[in-house]
C-alpha cells in the first residue's frame, strides 16, 4: 500500500535517513500526510508531493533544528559549512590551536555527528550528511556578515599554520582570507604572498582557473608603487599570471601581464621568462612573424650575431663536419657528455629552439643555420634538455631536401629521443614527439607507430599545459592516421575533440590545419557539401599553408575520383622536398591520376608518373612496410597501360597483398578497385567483380561512404549489363 508513497520519498531525500525523517514530519505538518480513521490508514496526495519542493522545506526545518542547538555547535556547523560539504583533521586541528574561542570544535562537531547533521570517518574527516544540511548550515550566518566570518577563520588559520604545514593548507587557507578586506599595508603583503604561492601551486597542478584566480588576487592587494617597493614579488605574480592567463585561454590578459614585465623589468635577465612565454603567446595567435622578430631580438640582445639571410648550400659543408663529430660519439658518449652549467648559455639554448621552429613559418631558409647553432653550443657548453629538441631539429636537417640523409637523421634523431629520457624532460617531449614521429621516424618506421606516439605527444601536451604542441602533434597524428588507414569516424572524432580544444584555446593556426583535415575527413566519409580547396584556385592564400592545402586538394579529388582535380593540384605542389610525408603522399596520388585522367596525356604527366615510381622505390628501400604496395601499385597501373595485361595482374595482386600485410585497408581497397577496372577493360567480368567485392568490404571497414558508393554502382552496371 505505500510502496508509491516510500518511492517518491526515496527520490525526494535520495534515501538520507534524516531527510526521510524531516520529510515525513514536514508532509505531516502540512497535512500533505494524513492518518485517515475512516479508512483505517495514511493517506496522501501523490501528484502534490511530487510537485513539491521537499528539499527547499527540509532546509527550512533543519535550519530551525539548528538553531536549537547550543551555540559552540552552531559555532561549529558555520565553520564547517565555510569549507563546503567535508572538513579535514588538519583544518580542525588548527583551528583548535588558534583560540580559545575554538578550543572544543571538535566535540562540537562530534555532538553535531551525533545529532545526525554530519558523518566522520576514520581519518577524523567530517562530511555534511547531505549538501542541504551545509546549505541550513551556512544559513545560519548572516548573509551580510558571511564574507568577515569567512576571513576571520582564514586568519586564524593563516596565523597558526606552521610554515612546514602551509602547502597542504593553502588553498584553504587563501580562499577563506580572500572573502574579506584587508587595511593593513603590511599584511596585504603577507597575503599577496600567501595568494601568490597559492597561485603557483595551482599551476603545478595544471588547475589554470584557480592560479589565475589567485594571481589576480595577489595583484589586488599590492600598492600602487609595488614595482619599485616590491619589484621582486610583483615579477613573479605577473609571470604566473601570465602563464595561468594563457593556458586558460585568455591571450589578452596574458599579454598584458607579460608586457607589465616587459616595461618594468630591470635587466634582461628579468625578463627573459617573460619574453619566452610572449613568443609562445604570439605564435599561438598565429603572428608568427611577430614571434620570430622578437626571438631574434633577445638573442641579439644577448649577444649572439644572427645573419639576415643565408644560402643553405654554404652549410653543407657546416652540416658535414657537425655530422663528422657525432659520428665519432658512441651511444655512452652521448649520454655521458657533460651536463650545461652556464644559465647564460641555458638562455641561448631556449631562445634558439624557439626561433629554429618558427623559422619553418616565416624563414625557412634559416631554420639550417638556427639548426647547427643549437648543436654547436650543445657540443662545446654540455647538454641541457633543450639539447635533446636541437638535435631533434638538426636531425630534421639532415633528412630535409638540402642533405636529404634519411638514416643519419633517423640515428640522430634516435639519440636525441634518448637524451630527452636523460634529463626527464616532460614539457619538452611533445616538441621531441612531434619532430622525431612526424618527420623522421615516420620514413623509417611503420605509420602507425608513428601515429600512436604522436597520440601520446598530444596526451603529454595537453597534461604539461603546451597545449599548442599538443595539437601540432593531434594534426600530424590525424595525417599518420589517416594515411595508415585508420576508420573514418574514429578520425573525425578525434578532430571534433581537436577543434573543441583549439576553440576553447583560441589558436587559430591551429585551426587551420585542423579544419582542413575535418573537411577532408567528412568529404571522404560521406561527401558533405562541397570542398572549398576543390571550388577554390587561390590555394596560396596563406604562404606556410599553400603546400598543406594543396595536399588536401589533391586528397580530395583522387578519392573523390576527381583525377583531372587531382592532377591540377599535383603540377601546382612543389612537392620536390620527399622529407615530407604529403610531398610524397602528393606525388603518389598525382602518380595513379594519371592513368585515369580524361585529359590526353601529356609530357608532364609521363613525368609524373615516373617521378611516382623513382620516389615510391626510393622510400621502399627505407620502409618497405609503408611504400611496397605503392611501388607495386604505380607498376601495375603502367603494365595495364603499356598492354602488359598478364604483368599488370601479378602487380595488381602484389599490391593487394602488400597492402593487406601493412594493414592499410584504404590502399588493399585502392589496389583491388584498380585492378579491377583492369580486368574489366579486358572483358573479365567475372574477376572484375570479384575484385570489386573486395574492394568494397575494405572501403567498408575504412568507414568511406563515398568509396561504398562508388563501388556499389560500379556493380549495379556489371550486374545490368550481364542481366
Amino acid at each position: 500500500i505505500c510502496k508509491p508513497l516510500s518511492q517518491l520519498v526515496l527520490r525526494k531525500t535520495k534515501g538520507n535517513p534524516l531527510f526521510v525523517l524531516e520529510c515525513l514530519r514536514s508532509l505531516v505538518d502540512r497535512d500533505l500526510l494524513r492518518y485517515s480513521f475512516r479508512e483505517r490508514r495514511w493517506v496522501w496526495d501523490t501528484d502534490t508531493i511530487g510537485a513539491e519542493d521537499i528539499a527547499d522545506n527540509v532546509c527550512k526545518l533543519l535550519s530551525t533544528k539548528m538553531i536549537g542547538l547550543s551555540e559552540n555547535t552552531q559555532l561549529a556547523l558555520k565553520i564547517a559549512s565555510c569549507f563546503g560539504t567535508t572538513l579535514n583533521s588538519t583544518i580542525v586541528e588548527t583551528l583548535m590551536l588558534s583560540s580559545v574561542k575554538f578550543s572544543s570544535f571538535q566535540n562540537d562537531l562530534e555532538k553535531a555527528v551525533d545529532d545526525g547533521f554530519m558523518d566522520k570517518d576514520e581519518g577524523l574527516t567530517y562530511r555534511f550528511v547531505h549538501d542541504k544540511v551545509r546549505e541550513a548550515a551556512y544559513g545560519l550566518i548572516q548573509e551580510k556578515e558571511r564574507n568577515q566570518f569567512h576571513h576571520i577563520i582564514g586568519m586564524h588559520l593563516y596565523d597558526t599554520t606552521q610554515e612546514q604545514k602551509m602547502d597542504s593548507m593553502i588553498f584553504f587557507i587563501a580562499d577563506q582570507i580572500n572573502h574579506g578586506t584587508i587595511r593593513d599595508p603590511q599584511q596585504r603583503i603577507c597575503i599577496a604572498e600567501l595568494n601568490h604561492k597559492a597561485a603557483f601551486k595551482a599551476m603545478g597542478n595544471s588547475n589554470f582557473a584557480a592560479a589565475y584566480f589567485y594571481s589576480n588576487a595577489s595583484i589586488k592587494l599590492l600598492p600602487k608603487d609595488h614595482w619599485k617597493s616590491h619589484y621582486d614579488l610583483s615579477r613573479n605574480i605577473f609571470l604566473v599570471l601570465g602563464n595561468a592567463a594563457y593556458t586558460d585561454g585568455n591571450p589578452k590578459e596574458a599579454m598584458s601581464a607579460l608586457d607589465e614585465i616587459l616595461s618594468h623589468g630591470k635587466s634582461l635577465k628579468d625578463k627573459l621568462d617573460a619574453y619566452y612565454l610572449k613568443i609562445a603567446l604570439l605564435h599561438a595567435r598565429q603572428e608568427p612573424k611577430a614571434a620570430y622578430a622578437t626571438c631574434l631580438d633577445v638573442l641579439q640582445q644577448l649577444g649572439e650575431t644572427i645573419p639576415a639571410t643565408v644560402e643553405p648550400e654554404r652549410f653543407v659543408k657546416t652540416v658535414e663536419k657537425i655530422q663528422a663529430k657525432l659520428n665519432e660519439m658512441t651511444d655512452s658518449d652521448w649520454m655521458g657528455m657533460k651536463t650545461m652549467d652556464s644559465p647564460f648559455h641555458y638562455s641561448l639554448m631556449q631562445f634558439y629552439n624557439r626561433v629554429c621552429h618558427l623559422s619553418y613559418f616565416v624563414s625557412p631558409q634559416m631554420s639550417i643555420w638556427f639548426a647547427c647553432r643549437l648543436v654547436e653550443l650543445s657540443l662545446e657548453h654540455g647538454f641541457c634538455k633543450y639539447s635533446a629538441l636541437g638535435i631533434m631539429q638538426y636531425s630534421m636537417v639532415l633528412g630535409g631536401k638540402l642533405i636529404h640523409n634519411v638514416q643519419a637523421a633517423y640515428k640522430v634523431g634516435k639519440m636525441a629521443l634518448k637524451l630527452s629520457d636523460r634529463f626527464d624532460a616532460p614539457d619538452l617531449l611533445p616538441g621531441v614527439y612531434m619532430s622525431y614521429y612526424g618527420y623522421i621516424a615516420v620514413h623509417i618506421e611503420p605509420f602507425q607507430s608513428c601515429a600512436d606516439m604522436l597520440k601520446r605527444g598530444f596526451e603529454i601536451g595537453l597534461s604539461t599545459s603546451d597545449t599548442q604542441t599538443a595539437l601540432f602533434n593531434g594534426i600530424h597524428y590525424i595525417q599518420k592516421s589517416l594515411v595508415s588507414g585508420v576508420n573514418l569516424s574514429v578520425l573525425k572524432k578525434e578532430c571534433d575533440y581537436q577543434m573543441r580544444l583549439i576553440d576553447a584555446h583560441s589558436l587559430p593556426m591551429s585551426k587551420m590545419y585542423t579544419s582542413a583535415w575535418q573537411e577532408t575527413i567528412a568529404m571522404l566519409i560521406a561527401k558533405e557539401g562541397s570542398s572549398n580547396l576543390t571550388r577554390s584556385d587561390d590555394v596560396s592564400r596563406v604562404s606556410e599553408f599553400s603546400e598543406a592545402l594543396i595536399f588536401h586538394g589533391v586528397l580530395q579529388n583522387f578519392w573523390l575520383g576527381h583525377y583531372d582535380r587531382c592532377l591540377y593540384y599535383a603540377e601546382k605542389s612543389s612537392a620536390s622536398d620527399i622529407g615530407q610525408l604529403k610531398s610524397i603522399m602528393i606525388i603518389f596520388y598525382g602518380g595513379l591520376s594519371c592513368f585515369h585522367s580524361s585529359r590526353k596525356r601529356s609530357k608532364k604527366h609521363t613525368k609524373l608518373a615516373k617521378q611516382a615510381i623513382n620516389v615510391m622505390r626510393e622510400k621502399g628501400g627505407e620502409s618497405s612496410w609503408n611504400y611496397l604496395n605503392k611501388i607495386h601499385l604505380l607498376e601495375a597501373e603502367i603494365f595495364s597501360a603499356t598492354g602488359k595485361k598478364d604483368h599488370a595482374k601479378v602487380s595488381f595482386n602484389a599490391a593487394i597483398s602488400a597492402a593487406r600485410s601493412s594493414k592499410f585497408i584504404h590502399e588493399q581497397g585502392l589496389a583491388c578497385e584498380l585492378a579491377a577496372l583492369h580486368c574489366l577493360k579486358h572483358g573479365d567480368n567475372e574477376d572484375g567483380s570479384n575484385l570489386l567485392e573486395q574492394a568494397l568490404e575494405c572501403y567498408t571497414k575504412w568507414g568511406s561512404q563515398v568509396k561504398i558508393d562508388s563501388i556499389t554502382k560500379q556493380l549495379e552496371k556489371i550486374a545490368a549489363k550481364a542481366g
